[in-house]
Protein backbone atom coordinates (compact mmCIF):
# COMPACT_ATOMS: atom_id res chain seq x y z
CA UNK A 1 0.00 0.00 0.00
CA UNK A 2 1.36 3.42 -0.89
CA UNK A 3 1.76 6.29 1.53
CA UNK A 4 -0.72 9.08 0.87
CA UNK A 5 0.75 12.23 -0.62
CA UNK A 6 0.85 15.43 1.42
CA UNK A 7 -2.02 16.75 -0.70
CA UNK A 8 -4.10 13.65 0.09
CA UNK A 9 -3.27 13.95 3.82
CA UNK A 10 -4.47 17.55 3.78
CA UNK A 11 -7.69 16.59 2.00
CA UNK A 12 -8.22 13.75 4.49
CA UNK A 13 -7.70 16.17 7.36
CA UNK A 14 -10.05 18.79 5.91
CA UNK A 15 -12.75 16.19 5.32
CA UNK A 16 -12.35 14.91 8.86
CA UNK A 17 -12.74 18.44 10.23
CA UNK A 18 -15.87 18.98 8.15
CA UNK A 19 -17.36 15.63 9.21
CA UNK A 20 -16.75 16.33 12.88
CA UNK A 21 -17.31 20.09 13.10
CA UNK A 22 -18.79 21.44 9.85
CA UNK A 23 -17.46 23.85 7.25
CA UNK A 24 -17.37 26.82 9.65
CA UNK A 25 -14.58 25.17 11.68
CA UNK A 26 -12.43 24.40 8.65
CA UNK A 27 -9.39 26.66 8.44
CA UNK A 28 -6.07 26.20 6.71
CA UNK A 29 -4.38 26.27 10.14
CA UNK A 30 -6.67 23.53 11.46
CA UNK A 31 -6.18 21.44 8.31
CA UNK A 32 -2.41 21.78 8.73
CA UNK A 33 -2.58 20.70 12.40
CA UNK A 34 -4.77 17.68 11.70
CA UNK A 35 -2.70 16.66 8.65
CA UNK A 36 0.55 17.06 10.57
CA UNK A 37 2.04 19.50 8.08
CA UNK A 38 3.00 23.15 8.22
CA UNK A 39 0.61 25.85 7.10
CA UNK A 40 3.13 26.52 4.32
CA UNK A 41 2.67 22.89 3.26
CA UNK A 42 -1.06 23.45 3.04
CA UNK A 43 -0.60 26.71 1.13
CA UNK A 44 1.71 24.95 -1.34
CA UNK A 45 -1.19 22.70 -2.36
CA UNK A 46 -4.18 24.94 -1.63
CA UNK A 47 -3.93 28.72 -1.93
CA UNK A 48 -7.12 29.40 0.08
CA UNK A 49 -9.92 27.74 2.03
CA UNK A 50 -12.05 27.87 -1.13
CA UNK A 51 -9.27 26.10 -3.04
CA UNK A 52 -9.19 23.41 -0.34
CA UNK A 53 -12.97 23.02 -0.56
CA UNK A 54 -12.70 22.73 -4.36
CA UNK A 55 -10.20 19.93 -3.80
CA UNK A 56 -12.65 18.14 -1.51
CA UNK A 57 -15.49 18.63 -4.00
CA UNK A 58 -13.26 17.22 -6.74
CA UNK A 59 -12.36 14.24 -4.57
CA UNK A 60 -16.03 13.50 -3.80
CA UNK A 61 -16.92 13.88 -7.48
CA UNK A 62 -14.10 11.55 -8.53
CA UNK A 63 -15.19 9.03 -5.91
CA UNK A 64 -18.76 9.10 -7.19
CA UNK A 65 -17.51 8.72 -10.76
CA UNK A 66 -15.46 5.68 -9.74
CA UNK A 67 -18.57 4.20 -8.14
CA UNK A 68 -20.49 4.86 -11.37
CA UNK A 69 -17.84 2.98 -13.34
CA UNK A 70 -17.91 0.06 -10.91
CA UNK A 71 -21.67 -0.30 -11.23
CA UNK A 72 -21.53 0.22 -15.00
CA UNK A 73 -19.16 -2.75 -15.30
CA UNK A 74 -21.65 -4.88 -13.34
CA UNK A 75 -24.66 -3.92 -15.47
CA UNK A 76 -25.70 -6.09 -18.40
CA UNK A 77 -25.27 -4.48 -21.77
CA UNK A 78 -28.30 -2.89 -23.31
CA UNK A 79 -30.50 0.17 -23.18
CA UNK A 80 -30.40 2.38 -20.09
CA UNK A 81 -27.17 0.83 -18.82
CA UNK A 82 -25.90 4.20 -17.56
CA UNK A 83 -29.29 5.13 -16.07
CA UNK A 84 -29.35 1.80 -14.20
CA UNK A 85 -25.85 2.65 -12.99
CA UNK A 86 -27.14 5.95 -11.57
CA UNK A 87 -29.92 4.12 -9.71
CA UNK A 88 -27.49 1.71 -8.07
CA UNK A 89 -25.07 4.51 -7.17
CA UNK A 90 -27.84 6.61 -5.60
CA UNK A 91 -28.63 3.85 -3.10
CA UNK A 92 -25.06 2.81 -2.34
CA UNK A 93 -24.20 3.51 1.31
CA UNK A 94 -20.57 4.09 0.26
CA UNK A 95 -21.64 6.81 -2.17
CA UNK A 96 -21.31 10.51 -1.51
CA UNK A 97 -24.74 10.74 0.11
CA UNK A 98 -23.54 8.35 2.80
CA UNK A 99 -20.68 10.66 3.84
CA UNK A 100 -21.57 13.51 6.23
CA UNK A 101 -18.98 15.71 4.53
CA UNK A 102 -21.36 15.96 1.56
CA UNK A 103 -23.76 18.10 3.56
CA UNK A 104 -20.95 20.38 4.72
CA UNK A 105 -19.70 20.75 1.15
CA UNK A 106 -23.23 21.52 0.01
CA UNK A 107 -23.40 24.28 2.63
CA UNK A 108 -20.06 25.69 1.46
CA UNK A 109 -21.24 25.67 -2.16
CA UNK A 110 -24.47 27.46 -1.18
CA UNK A 111 -22.37 30.28 0.27
CA UNK A 112 -19.95 30.33 -2.67
CA UNK A 113 -21.49 28.94 -5.89
CA UNK A 114 -18.08 29.14 -7.64
CA UNK A 115 -17.15 26.03 -5.67
CA UNK A 116 -19.67 24.02 -7.70
CA UNK A 117 -17.60 24.01 -10.90
CA UNK A 118 -16.15 20.48 -10.45
CA UNK A 119 -19.61 19.02 -9.82
CA UNK A 120 -21.21 20.91 -12.70
CA UNK A 121 -18.58 19.69 -15.16
CA UNK A 122 -18.82 16.06 -14.04
CA UNK A 123 -22.63 16.18 -13.88
CA UNK A 124 -22.77 17.31 -17.51
CA UNK A 125 -20.58 14.32 -18.39
CA UNK A 126 -22.86 11.97 -16.44
CA UNK A 127 -25.97 13.31 -18.19
CA UNK A 128 -24.28 12.82 -21.55
CA UNK A 129 -23.46 9.21 -20.63
CA UNK A 130 -27.02 8.48 -19.57
CA UNK A 131 -28.45 9.98 -22.75
CA UNK A 132 -25.97 8.05 -24.92
CA UNK A 133 -27.63 4.69 -24.31
CA UNK A 134 -31.21 5.68 -23.51
CA UNK A 135 -33.83 4.97 -26.16
CA UNK A 136 -36.21 7.29 -24.30
CA UNK A 137 -34.11 10.20 -22.99
CA UNK A 138 -37.07 11.74 -21.16
CA UNK A 139 -37.66 8.52 -19.20
CA UNK A 140 -33.97 8.26 -18.32
CA UNK A 141 -33.86 11.93 -17.28
CA UNK A 142 -36.91 11.47 -15.09
CA UNK A 143 -35.44 8.44 -13.31
CA UNK A 144 -32.06 10.14 -12.88
CA UNK A 145 -33.72 13.28 -11.51
CA UNK A 146 -35.56 11.11 -9.00
CA UNK A 147 -32.22 9.58 -8.01
CA UNK A 148 -30.81 13.09 -7.50
CA UNK A 149 -33.72 13.61 -5.12
CA UNK A 150 -32.88 10.40 -3.25
CA UNK A 151 -29.27 11.51 -2.89
CA UNK A 152 -30.23 14.99 -1.64
CA UNK A 153 -32.74 13.54 0.83
CA UNK A 154 -29.95 11.41 2.27
CA UNK A 155 -27.43 14.28 2.33
CA UNK A 156 -29.88 16.60 4.05
CA UNK A 157 -31.15 13.96 6.48
CA UNK A 158 -34.71 14.27 5.18
CA UNK A 159 -35.27 10.56 4.80
CA UNK A 160 -35.51 9.45 8.41
CA UNK A 161 -36.92 5.93 8.42
CA UNK A 162 -36.91 5.69 4.62
CA UNK A 163 -34.32 2.92 4.64
CA UNK A 164 -37.04 0.28 4.83
CA UNK A 165 -38.52 1.56 1.57
CA UNK A 166 -35.19 2.05 -0.19
CA UNK A 167 -35.03 -1.36 -1.86
CA UNK A 168 -38.61 -1.06 -3.08
CA UNK A 169 -37.95 2.42 -4.48
CA UNK A 170 -34.71 1.27 -6.12
CA UNK A 171 -36.50 -1.66 -7.77
CA UNK A 172 -39.32 0.61 -8.99
CA UNK A 173 -36.76 2.90 -10.63
CA UNK A 174 -35.01 -0.05 -12.26
CA UNK A 175 -38.37 -1.43 -13.47
CA UNK A 176 -39.05 1.87 -15.23
CA UNK A 177 -35.84 1.34 -17.21
CA UNK A 178 -36.83 -2.00 -18.69
CA UNK A 179 -37.49 -2.00 -22.39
Amino acid sequence: MTTPSTREKILDAAMSIMRDHGVAKLTLDQAARVAGVSKGGVLYHFKSKDDLIRGMVQRMTDSCDALHHRYYAEQPEGPYRWARTVVHTAFDPQGPAGDPVSGALLAAMAVNPDLMAPIQAKYAEWVERVMSDSPDPAKAALVCSAMDGVVFQRILGLCQGCEKDAERLKQAALDLLKE
